[in-house]
């Protein structure tokens, strides 16, 4: 499983999470809402550090995704 699928069952990323509810209300920078969720999980999901930009990147786009469709 991609490590995108995997941090985005953590509940941050769900609908009501932190990181939903900041691209939902459009906050001005949700980049760094993803980037501050994700910098708390590298353990947990072993995330190097040439990883982690274009990691958030990729979850960014997703959940831009999947609110508008909410």
């Amino acid at each position: 499983m991609s490590k995108v699928k995997e941090i985005l069952k953590e509940p941050e990323f769900k609908q009501g999470g932190f990181v939903w509810k900041h691209i939902e209300n459009k906050s001005p920078d949700p980049l760094r809402a993803v980037q501050s969720a994700v910098d708390r999980m590298r353990e947990l999901h072993d995330i190097e550090d040439h990883e982690f930009n274009p990691l958030c990147q990729n979850l960014l786009s997703t959940l831009l995704e999947k609110v508008d469709k909410s």
